[in-house]
Order: structure tokens, then sequence, then C-alpha cells
């Protein structure tokens, strides 16, 4: 294994079960439902980074009852203790991913959506590539929503895949670490 590549880590369903996303889209139904409705329209023309900071601006993220992936955590520190850079990145938006890193505080830097740009697939190594100038990097996820990620790694490093993604990551050529999940 390289460790001198970056590892950039996906959080929704590869570090926590849930989806910070969706749990804000709840929330703000939940405090707010005419406003939601309001902000849906809105969205049909503004897009999901729109929404995602509407829903994001007022939710805290309940730290104390995410599931959290113990396997993908030790994975993690495991690869910080070797003294590799490791980022956060999510589709999730900024606001929501400051409060997920300041209570684990295990990455050198998080990036999630924000306003005008959705940190999800192919956006993720527009980023990677162009705003952070970085190209030769490791990518750890477990999203079909990642194929287009693993495509510019050498490497696939994935946990919490369903059976139909499995089959598409083994019939790559590409080197494979499979992180077994652990939800606690």
């Amino acid at each position: 294994m390289d460790d001198n590549k970056i590892l950039f880590v996906d959080l929704d369903g590869t570090l926590i079960k849930e989806d910070l996303s969706n749990l804000a889209f709840m929330d703000y139904l939940k405090k707010k439902p005419f406003k939601t409705l309001y902000h849906l329209i809105i969205f049909l023309f503004k897009g999901k980074p729109y929404l995602k900071e509407i829903i994001s601006a007022d939710f805290r993220v309940p730290i104390e009852s995410l599931t959290f992936n113990k396997g993908a955590l030790d994975y993690v520190r495991d690869i910080k203790n070797r003294h590799r850079v490791v980022y956060l990145i999510s589709g999730s938006h900024q606001i929501l991913i400051d409060q997920f890193q300041n209570h684990l505080k295990i990455f050198f830097e998080a990036f999630g959506t924000n306003k005008k740009f959705n940190m999800v697939g192919k956006n993720k190594v527009k980023f990677i590539n162009e705003s952070l100038n970085i190209n030769n990097f490791d990518y750890f996820g477990n999203s079909k929503k990642d194929l287009p990620i693993w495509n510019y790694c050498k490497r696939i490093i994935y946990t919490n895949v369903s059976d139909k993604l499995r089959i598409v990551i083994n019939s790559s050529t590409l080197e494979k670490i499979e992180v077994k999940e652990n939800f606690k």
C-alpha cells in the first residue's frame, strides 16, 4: 500500500449509518412544514445545494444518537496514525460537516456541499482535482455515487455496500480494500 497518498473519506453510509441531509430535512419538515413546501418549489429552480443549505442552517447534528461504523472509524484512525493526510468529504452541507468534524477531530480538513456546489459523485472529483489540486488520492466510500470517484483512484476502499454494488466493485481491475462495517 502506498502510504503517501491522501485519503478522502465519505460520511453518510460510510462513517455513520445515517444520512445527515435526510436527518436535517426530516427535522425541518417537522418544525416548518409549510416553509418546507415553499422551499421544495424553489428547489426545483435553484437545485439541491440551495435546499441543503436551507434545511441545514438551524439543524444541530445529534452526534450522541448517530450510529457510527466502528470498522470504518478504526480504519481511518489507523491510516491517520501512519501520518497520512485524511480529509472528510460529503454530500451533506458544510454546516453539518463542520459540526461532525468539530466533534470527531480526526480529519485534516472537512468539505461538504455549499450553496452553489453539491459535493456528490463527479463533483467530488472535480473539487479534489481543481480546488485542492490533488490528483493522486485514495477514496473510502459506500455508494454507487462513489463509482465516478473510484474511477480516479488506484484503489477502491469500501464498506457497507449493497450486494449489487459489491458485484460492480469486484468486476473492477483496481485494487480493492473492504473494511467490514461494524455499526454501533
